[in-house]
């Protein structure tokens, strides 16, 4: 776990220093800059049935609610993306998402009660992507 990825700008920096530049983010979008596609309710987009081909996005990132896991939703997030970073209060299982590759996770502490969140990065494998 680290103090020093921060949340908002701060955390998008790392993201970008650590992992590349997302071409769209999903769900909540403190301090994300813009640039990135914007998808979420508020912006016209259901993350259960997007308009977007399968992996149109070579990178998202996706900061959902941390009520549940919504599995539904990131099933459909993952084929529109070659590679996600999900951040979570949860472990997402690699096994729900066909040809990932878990390729990072930093444990981030947040907020006054220093809730830990978990910043995973899946990318597709060569095999996922020719299915």
């Amino acid at each position: 776990m680290t103090k020093h990825w921060g949340n908002g700008p701060r955390m998008w920096d790392r993201i970008v220093e650590t992992f590349g530049t997302p071409d769209a983010s999903f769900g909540s979008t403190d301090g994300i800059p813009e640039g990135p596609v914007h998808v979420d309710l508020n912006t016209g987009y259901n993350w259960l049935d997007l308009p977007f081909e399968d992996d149109q996005f070579e990178f998202g990132y996706w900061d959902p609610p941390y009520d549940r896991l919504y599995k539904p939703e990131g099933l459909e997030i993952w084929r529109t993306v070659r590679k996600i970073a999900i951040f979570h209060t949860h472990v997402y299982p690699t096994s729900w998402f066909i040809g990932a590759k878990r390729t990072g996770m930093v444990g981030i502490t947040m907020g006054p009660l220093k809730k830990i969140r978990v910043l995973q990065v899946f990318e597709k494998t060569q095999m996922a992507m020719k299915l």
